[in-house]
């Protein structure tokens, strides 16, 4: 990724931020993560950028724990598990890119194609 996407994204992240207090913005981050986990776990052709979302969990001090990994996996089992009952993984991709892909309208750059 280069130089310029890293400063959009942390733009967005301080936008993002400003606009919740600290610990909600935290826990939005990571609820965004799981998101992002359960769509790369069901769709096979997306992929997380794990470089991008290990930019901005430092930025907020996820990870400093192993309580924070606990949580954003509970969350993405429980996003999984819906998503597979729904049965359809094509829309479970396309919503997936919509919202964490390159042009996402919830945390851009999160989720690529797979093998890119």
């Amino acid at each position: 990724m280069n130089l310029f996407a890293y400063a959009s994204l942390l733009v967005l992240l301080i936008s993002h931020i400003d606009s919740v207090d600290a610990k909600s913005a935290r826990d939005d981050l990571m609820e965004k993560i799981a998101d992002v986990v359960a769509f790369a776990r069901v769709c096979p052709a997306l992929e997380m950028d794990t470089a991008s979302i290990t930019t901005i969990a430092i930025g907020q001090s996820i990870g400093k724990s192993n309580r924070d990994y606990d949580v954003i996996d509970a969350m993405a089992n429980a996003r999984e598990g819906a998503m597979r009952r729904g049965g359809d993984s094509w829309s479970a991709c396309e919503a997936g890119r919509r919202q964490y892909g390159p042009g996402g309208i919830a945390l851009p750059g999160m989720l690529r194609e797979r093998g890119l």
